[in-house]
């Protein structure tokens, strides 16, 4: 209330405050559409560089989106945005200086994906949780399963890699975490029933099985189609997020005048 009612005087004593927050999505929102622009196109012309330099300056727009944002923040959303913004900048350097490469950069993101998943069910009641969706808990326990024992058997397709290496059990946790992601976003969106657990159900669908996608063209067959159908469901991906980090205005919007 103390937050609505500072919003409500700042509105009406300097009704340009609003205009500034409108514009402010404009240019974020042209800056997102260039750099998704910028990665779509690279992708397809196979310039890789170009395209994790443009992938991993996304998240660091969106970090600064959310801490600009009126209302009250949560520490480990900001600690999702903040570790993938690191992770993006991280994978690129050492994409262009180390041989460990492909488990490195696994690391912070499983970081990433640990602090979404921490913002997701910390306002879970899970008696009610189990209550309620018990019979979903038990189609995802095995829907995990199943999607874990396959994702590894197409890890295994790359003959360099063998079980109970380090490199191994790193993308296993790694999948793992991004399976977690997506049931518990749908959980979430089933246990609250709004638009913005919606939203952040759409953006988890489109980044876990983007990464699927990429599990494929990495260990499997390097196809070219694989690659552009791996870009197209991250950038969805991080058009949902956007959509997601923008509703968080609503409230401010509702008391314009």
């Amino acid at each position: 209330m103390f937050y609505r009612l500072i919003v409500w005087f700042s509105i009406h004593l300097h009704p340009q405050v609003y205009k500034m927050i409108v514009d402010r999505f404009k240019l974020i929102k042209g800056a997102v559409i260039f750099l998704a622009a910028l990665f779509v196109i690279s992708v397809l012309l196979g310039y890789t560089l170009i395209s994790s330099i443009s992938k991993a300056f996304v998240f660091p727009i969106f970090l600064y989106l959310y801490l600009t944002e009126p209302g009250v923040k949560s520490k480990s959303f900001i600690g999702f945005l903040l570790v993938f913004s690191l992770s993006g900048i991280y994978a690129v350097i050492l994409s262009m200086c180390s041989i460990f490469y492909s488990y490195l950069t696994s690391m912070p993101y499983i970081m990433a994906y640990l602090c979404l998943l921490v913002y997701i069910i910390k306002e879970f009641n899970f008696r009610q949780l189990v209550k309620r969706f018990k019979y979903y808990l038990l189609v995802l326990l095995v829907f995990n399963g199943y999607v874990i024992f396959t994702l590894n058997q197409m890890i295994l397709e790359d003959d360099s890699l063998k079980v109970n290496t380090l490199e191994f059990v790193i993308e296993g946790v790694y999948n793992l975490c991004i399976l977690l992601v997506l049931s518990f976003s749908l959980l979430n969106y089933l246990y609250h029933d709004s638009r913005t657990g919606f939203l952040l159900f759409l953006a988890s669908v489109c980044i876990v099985f983007s990464e699927m996608v990429q599990v494929a063209y990495i260990f499997i067959s390097a196809d070219y189609i694989l690659n552009v159908i791996y870009s197209l469901l991250l950038i969805i991906g991080f058009y949902f997020i956007y959509l997601y980090i923008e509703s968080k205005t609503d409230d401010y919007q509702a008391i314009r005048p």
